[in-house]
């Protein structure tokens, strides 16, 4: 609770954690069917809202992600969004999204999201092709993408993403370029393209590690992300993130760039609610419980969630801030960064940055850094070199 002091405009995350069946890369904290949790978990998140959210905080995006927030009712998402609104101000401009699985939702279900505020849905495509989607145990198919995105047209949206991935076992360049061009003839605003990750511990991961499936090669995995950065820009798609691309042209149609994901990556104050969500505000950050038991007892009790909290050092929040920035096309803002820590970008980062500018990794412009096609396919590698004096 803040009383009724004014802060920083947030980010306001709200977690999900049901799905219909977890797909077999999946490492986050959801959990299939569960159907019996539904209310109980919707009463203590809806406790969590209004003991952490107050008439003096503003929210700027908020976004409704897990799981599969399309498990629960449409009329559930539209009494959290209501309560939301009716504890903190969200501004009248605020990017409101939902995240949704095709099949999940109907057309109804989206007239009735759309109704109560949601202005973005977020769909997990993840395939043009059949065969892949069941090779990763996704319950749906590409034509029931085509229908919800159909649907959800009808139902009023204007602001469409769709993720996809690649990388995936059996999949080839070819056939990701296939889903590419037929994830762009179905016209969305906005696309996230990522590689796929294997976690440990996921059931991907042991059919793996057993030989039953094979993943592309490190030369094939790189061109299908060659091909993203020269295919969707002439599609009309820009790319301002790593893995994102949007129709970001406002002269020919608006900005589609997702508001609460730069937020994340502009070192913004977010606030995460729901199991397992993480917060960072003002040098703190902090995670929820992931037990549903224990988080919902703790909310009975009155008592906020929370499993951790971490004070961040001053030079740690500095790299973070310069890591996720360089995620962006546009690199970190070095106006923002000298406003925060009184010492320019080009001070901390410059002399380790030279090697990696005369290396073709990095393009030093407008006072910033950012990565070159090349510089973001090593990222993790650049960044790590050009940050080793902070995390010292």
């Amino acid at each position: 609770m803040t009383g009724g002091k004014k802060i920083k405009p947030l980010a306001l995350y709200i977690h999900i954690p049901f799905c219909r069946k977890k797909c077999l890369y999946c490492d986050f904290t959801s959990f299939p069917g569960r159907t019996e949790d539904f209310d109980t978990y919707l009463h203590a998140l809806t406790q969590e809202i209004e003991l952490r959210l107050s008439s003096g905080m503003t929210i700027a995006s908020l976004y409704i992600g897990g799981g599969t927030p399309t498990v629960l009712p449409a009329t559930a998402l539209a009494g959290l969004l209501a309560t939301v609104r009716r504890v903190a101000q969200v501004l009248p401009e605020a990017e409101v999204t939902v995240e949704a699985n095709p099949g999940t939702v109907t057309e109804a279900d989206l007239a009735l999201l759309r109704q109560a505020g949601v202005n973005r849905l977020s769909l997990g495509a993840q395939s043009g092709q059949d065969r892949l989607l069941q090779t990763l145990g996704r319950i749906h198919t590409v034509r029931q993408v085509e229908m919800t995105m159909a649907a959800a047209r009808n139902a009023g949206f204007t602001n469409i993403n769709l993720d996809l991935i690649f990388g995936l076992p059996g999949q080839s360049v070819a056939a990701w370029q296939e889903t590419l061009e037929w994830a762009t003839a179905l016209r969305p605003e906005h696309l996230s393209c990522y590689g796929l990750q294997v976690e440990a511990g996921t059931p991907l991961a042991a059919r793996l590690t057993a030989g039953e499936l094979t993943l592309p090669g490190e030369e094939e995995t790189s061109a299908m992300f060659l091909f993203n950065t020269e295919f969707l820009p002439r599609a009309g798609y820009r790319q301002y993130e790593i893995s994102n691309f949007a129709r970001c042209f406002p002269a020919e149609g608006g900005d589609y760039r997702s508001r609460h994901n730069l937020a994340y990556w502009r070192y913004d104050d977010y606030l995460g609610l729901g199991l397992a969500a993480y917060s960072g505000i003002a040098g703190r950050r902090w995670v929820n419980l992931d037990d549903l038991e224990q988080y919902i007892n703790a909310l009975r009790d009155g008592r906020l969630p929370v499993a951790e909290v971490e004070e961040i050092p001053p030079s740690t929040a500095m790299a973070e801030m310069i890591m996720l920035g360089l995620r962006l096309t546009s690199g970190p803002d070095p106006v923002a960064f000298e406003k925060r820590w009184g010492v320019s970008l080009e001070e901390i980062i410059g002399e380790r940055a030279a090697p990696l500018v005369a290396g073709g990794f990095l393009v030093k412009e407008a006072g910033t850094y950012h990565l070159t096609p090349r510089g973001m396919l090593l990222s993790n590698q650049v960044i790590a070199e050009l940050l080793v004096p902070l995390l010292r």
